[in-house]
């Protein structure tokens, strides 16, 4: 199995899941319900989710599936595809552009392929770990910033003292250039096409995860979850320039 396969099957996909979101997006007849963890939810998330699920069925009838809103599939199969319909439903029901389609596959748990369509913006990166792109075109990590030159990027500053150490983060801002909320999947693409340094969440679920590890790899920058440790087997992430990775760890974790 290649990554020209993965990358022909999920671009082909997301041209068509991106007509379905935008259908939605910006609707006045928008309807946002809460799930049971009263994270919200749109039928754009669940009608996008049945497409990406009945296209792999159809596809790769022996991998399993895993996503957000309709639970997992053959759980015991060596390849597991992992899926997020919209990475960033609070965004996108605000009418903010910077959320997207997250699609990835895993081969004994481990992410090899990830795509993560922007369907405003019509951009699309993918990886397989060794290299990455957006809309064709290789990306890479930038490199050689100060981390007093570092822009931070994280999808909600609140949430980080609830989950992580408060004053680690804090210490971190004070030692970088300054920070911003372009969060969710979008502060990821940042990171990847080198117009972004470090990129924080503090709490995630799989299909949050899943499909950023290839892509971020593949550009040149390194992703683990808060500790340092394997994003697949985590619940948190960092995504930084592979030359300030180290150090935004330890500044969060001292």
């Amino acid at each position: 199995m290649q990554f020209e396969e993965f990358d022909a099957f999920t671009g082909k996909l997301c041209k068509e899941t991106e007509r379905i979101i935008l259908e939605y997006f910006e609707s006045p007849h928008l309807e946002v319900l809460s799930k049971g963890d009263n994270t919200p939810v749109t039928e754009a998330d669940r009608k996008t989710e049945q497409m990406i699920r009945d296209a792999i069925e159809t596809l790769y009838p022996d991998h399993g599936i895993m996503g957000e809103e309709f639970g997992n599939i053959n759980e015991s199969a060596d390849y597991q595809w992992v899926v997020d319909p919209i990475d960033g439903t609070k965004t996108f029901t605000a009418g903010t552009p910077l959320f997207g389609t997250m699609i990835a596959l895993l081969k004994d748990g481990e992410p090899i392929f990830g795509t993560i369509n922007y369907p405003v913006i019509h951009r699309r990166i993918s990886g397989d770990n060794q290299r990455a792109f957006c809309n064709s075109k290789p990306i890479k990590a930038r490199t050689g910033v100060p981390l007093s030159e570092a822009i931070v990027l994280t999808t909600d500053v609140q949430s980080i003292p609830h989950y992580q150490n408060g004053p680690n983060f804090e210490e971190l801002l004070g030692k970088t250039k300054f920070c911003r909320t372009w969060g969710d999947c979008f502060g990821y693409f940042l990171v990847a096409t080198g117009k972004a340094d470090i990129m924080l969440d503090p709490i995630l679920n799989p299909w949050d995860i899943m499909a950023l590890v290839p892509v971020l790899r593949g550009s040149g920058a390194v992703i683990t979850d808060w500790f340092g440790g394997n994003p697949a087997k985590g619940e948190s992430c960092i995504a930084s320039n592979s030359d300030l990775h180290e150090t935004v760890v330890q500044t969060l974790n001292q």
